[in-house]
């Protein structure tokens, strides 16, 4: 992923956060996923391997789809306005195709 693809994805993952569209941290997301409510994990490549466990294990078990991104935790930390972030969950339709866009303009 290049610089500025990775800006684009961390901008519409940060206009998710500003719609309160997003579930942040491991916890948070783990239990929307059990709740039902998250469409879309999207997880820092550097997440802790406790963490990458927990995500992807709750993930498969509820069949939650998972996408592992190509930014550290810091970078998605800064874009939901955290200090660090291993995964966001996204909880609406129409952001997961505004963050799903990205794909088609390479």
């Amino acid at each position: 992923m290049d610089n500025g693809e990775k800006k684009s994805v961390l901008f519409r993952i940060g206009l998710g956060r500003k719609a309160g569209k997003l579930l942040v941290g491991t916890d948070i997301v783990c239990d929307g996923v059990r709740d039902g409510k998250v469409l879309l994990i999207l997880m820092a490549s550097d997440a802790s391997p406790n963490s990458s466990k927990r995500i992807s294990n709750c993930a498969k078990y509820y069949e939650t789809e998972l996408e592992v991104i190509d930014v550290t935790t810091d970078e998605l930390g800064r874009a939901v306005g955290k200090s660090s972030a291993a995964c966001v969950g996204v909880t609406d339709e129409n952001i997961v195709r505004l963050v799903r866009s990205r794909q088609k303009n390479k």
